[in-house]
C-alpha cells in the first residue's frame, strides 16, 4: 500500500516528522532564457534547465512515529528531534526527504541531497504544537528506492 510517510533518512536512521502534516507543497523552477526574434511575433524560450527543489511542509505534534504526544515535555521533545534531524552543519552529510512509503515493495518515493532552509514552530498552545520547515532538495529527482540503496 502507498502511503504518505515524510521522514528523513541519514546515516541508515530512519526520523519520522510528528503528525499530522497536513500541508506539503513542492516547489520546482527552471532556468530559461527568453528572447524576443525581431520583426517575429511571439518569443523563444532557450536553455531549461531544472533548478532544485524546495518543499515546504507544515506539521502539528499530535504523534511521531505512531505514538500519541500528549504532554508539553513530550511535544517538545518531539520539537528538539525535528530540530536535531533537520540541523545541516558544515561538516554533516545532506539527508535523503521521504514522502511515501511502498509497504508492498518496501520502496521509498524521496528526494536526494537535502538540506534545510529555514524551520518555524509555535509552542504558544499548550495543547498543541506546530512547526513548518523549508527544506531544499539539490537533485531534483523523485527517486523510487529502498532506504539503503
Amino acid at each position: 500500500m502507498f502511503r504518505f510517510k515524510p521522514a528523513i533518512w541519514r546515516a541508515s536512521v530512519l526520523f519520522e516528522f510528528p503528525r499530522p502534516v497536513p500541508v506539503l507543497k513542492i516547489q520546482e523552477s527552471w532556468d530559461v532564457e527568453r528572447f524576443k526574434v525581431p520583426l517575429q511575433d511571439g518569443d523563444r524560450w532557450v536553455g531549461h534547465s531544472r533548478n532544485g527543489v524546495e518543499i515546504a511542509l507544515q506539521g502539528q505534534v499530535g504523534s511521531q512515529a505512531g505514538t500519541l504526544k500528549l504532554t508539553e515535555e513530550e511535544m517538545f521533545a518531539a520539537i528538539e528531534a525535528l530540530r536535531t534531524a533537520l540541523h545541516v552543519g558544515p561538516n554533516d552529510d545532506r539527508y535523503a526527504f521521504f514522502l511515501f512509503h511502498d509497504d508492498a515493495s518496501s520502496t521509498y518515493r524521496h528526494f536526494r541531497n537535502c538540506s534545510t532552509v529555514r524551520l518555524d514552530y509555535d509552542l504558544s498552545n499548550e495543547k498543541l504544537y506546530t512547526y513548518s520547515a523549508v527544506i531544499h532538495a539539490e537533485d531534483p529527482v523523485l527517486y523510487t528506492t529502498a532506504p539503503d540503496a
